[in-house]
């Protein structure tokens, strides 16, 4: 049942996606005026949808920190103790 709530997410044309992003700038998170001016769309599946897509954006757009980093000059390596 859920991956056909992901599958009916995933299938919203490039229409509503541009009108999704237009509405969302201009009314914020408001799902249910949103999904208002979508045919056959609730409030909770746009919603759904637009969380979806910032997970994305997010995944994609992160800075992944090098394991190692480099020593400074200064720094002395010794293995007397």
């Amino acid at each position: 049942m859920e991956d056909a709530k992901v599958q009916g997410m995933r299938n919203m044309s490039p229409e509503e996606e541009d009108l999704i992003h237009r509405l969302y700038r201009l009314l914020g998170a408001r799902w249910e005026l949103i999904a208002g001016r979508l045919l056959n769309r609730t409030s909770e599946e746009v919603e759904k949808y637009w969380k979806m897509k910032e997970i994305e954006i997010l995944e994609k757009n992160r800075i992944y920190k090098p394991i190692c980093t480099r020593l400074s000059p200064s720094f002395k390596f010794s293995m007397d103790n």
